[in-house]
């Protein structure tokens, strides 16, 4: 039973990461950082298209910044701080 709450939970996560992607190579282009090498903004190639590897990368970051007790989950509270970071960036991305 814990493990299917595990796989549930972790299905959730990737769904919600796949659904901030598009989001955030927007924020990249706004925010000027095309092709710098931050880890917290994707690096995007010239035609606009953002590898796989820069996805995942983009990500891990995002899961490292909420992991707050390093244990390699994220828990509810953890997940609603994550929420609330993607909230944000969705906000100063939508002022500018």
């Amino acid at each position: 039973m814990i493990q299917k709450q595990k796989m549930g939970f972790m299905i959730a996560i990737i769904l919600f990461l796949a659904a901030t992607a598009s989001f955030a190579t927007s924020a990249n282009a706004a925010s000027g950082n095309e092709g710098k090498s931050d880890s917290s903004v994707m690096a995007k190639e010239q035609d606009g298209s953002v590898s796989k590897k820069e996805f995942v990368k983009h990500h891990e970051w995002m899961f490292d910044q909420n992991d707050t007790n390093k244990d390699g989950y994220l828990n509810p509270d953890e997940m609603r701080n994550l929420h609330k970071m993607v909230k944000k960036m969705h906000e100063h991305s939508e002022h500018k």
